[in-house]
């Protein structure tokens, strides 16, 4: 065996054999060097298990892409879609708001990588798109 995988746990095993062999009796110990005799390996009944086949993640809310995208896209201020967004910090993790970015079409950038990021990205690219396009149409061009 090798790797720092299994170098920490087979050690942790053979301390633990090697008190389970200095228990021994000097009868027990000549049968087990003789080949008369055996260790086995049973699972102490009260030992909770150290490893799980998966790890314990905390469930997560349910998100509706498009239930938000539909929320975030009837928003008017670059100010609302940004307090929405923190609203709902604890259901929106990175992957979601990348979905909920892609959902919102080409005006959102889905570059970001933190949730400050891509929550700066898709107020830029929704309200903050409209703001801008409604200011430089009824700015100079509307005289």
């Amino acid at each position: 065996m090798t790797g720092t995988t299994t170098t920490a746990p087979l050690t942790a095993a053979l301390q633990q054999a090697t008190e389970m062999v200095r228990t021994l009796t000097p009868q027990q110990l000549d049968d087990l060097a003789a080949g008369r005799g055996e260790l086995v390996f049973r699972r102490a009944p009260h030992a909770a298990s150290t490893r799980s086949s998966a790890p314990t993640r905390r469930p997560r809310p349910e998100v509706d892409v498009s239930a938000d995208v539909a929320e975030i896209n009837r928003l008017g201020t670059p100010g609302e879609v940004d307090d929405y967004l923190h609203q709902h910090d604890g259901r929106f993790t990175v992957p979601v708001l990348r979905q909920i970015a892609r959902a919102l079409g080409p005006t959102v950038l889905t570059t970001g990588r933190t949730k400050a990021e891509i929550r700066r990205d898709i107020v830029a690219g929704t309200a903050g798109f409209r703001t801008r396009s409604a200011a430089m149409s009824g700015g100079a061009w509307a005289k």
